[in-house]
Order: structure tokens, then sequence, then C-alpha cells
């Protein structure tokens, strides 16, 4: 596998954990809506653009990343409304030379009203030295 499949594959299966987990959360709000009544009114989802990226843990030259977090999460908030950190992810790439590199990220998805995936990843090649960041986007909609 190359490394944009490798990547793309791991993204994939967190997309459809985070669909699932979505599913379930919407079908747990509608049976609770229709509990309350046939009278109560049920608001009209948002329609967001849902984003996805990862942060490298570690940065170029082997210093660790983690001091660089409280910056990109106000960033987040502010281009954003606000952030989920999923946490501790793994993920690989293949190299020219047919070995693949492992790399510990942090995973973050966010939901905004717009496409701010350029400019998450501006924020990442500038503060985390990322030259080419991992950054999903798609449409969506928030209940």
């Amino acid at each position: 596998m190359r490394r944009g499949a490798v990547l793309i594959l791991a993204a994939g299966v967190i997309l459809l954990a985070a669909m699932s987990a979505t599913a379930q959360t919407s079908g747990q709000t509608s049976g609770q809506t229709m509990a309350q009544g046939p009278d109560t009114a049920v608001q009209a989802a948002e329609q967001v653009v849902i984003h996805f990226f990862v942060v490298p843990r570690v940065l170029p030259g082997g210093k660790e990343a983690a001091g660089k977090f409280p910056e990109l999460r106000k960033f987040l908030a502010k281009t954003a409304g606000g952030y989920s950190q999923l946490g501790s992810c793994d993920g690989g790439a293949l190299l020219p030379s047919g070995e693949v590199r492992a790399e510990t990220n942090i995973c973050f998805m966010v939901s905004a009203s717009r496409d701010v995936s350029a400019e998450i990843a501006a924020y990442l090649k500038t503060h985390f030295e990322n030259k080419s960041p991992f950054v999903l986007s798609w449409p969506g909609s928030r209940h």
C-alpha cells in the first residue's frame, strides 16, 4: 500500500466509528423527543463541514509537540468554534524504500459552518513543521 492509502484507510476506520456513534446518538435523541409527546417541535439540523486531522506528537528533529497543543486548541476554538480531541492514534505511511514508517499522532475532529481545512493545514505546516498535513473534510449535520 502507498502512504496515502494507509492514511486514508486509517481515517476511514475512524470516520466509520464516528458516523456509527453519531447514528447511535441521533437514535437516542429521536427516541427521547418522541417520548416527550407529539407536540414537541424538533429542530432542523445545522449543515456543517466536519474536519478530521492528525497532529504529530513529535516534531521534526525529535522534540515533543505537547507544548504547542494549548495554542492549537485556542486556534481551533477561534476558527471552528470548538474541537474534539480524540486522543492518541497510530498511523503509518509507506516510504519510497518500501518500509512503513509508523507514527503516533493526536487525532482531532471539528465541525464548522464552513470548510476550514485550508486554515487547519496552514496552521499545522507553520506551527508543527508538518510538510504535508493529513486533513480530511466532508459535509455533515449537527443536531
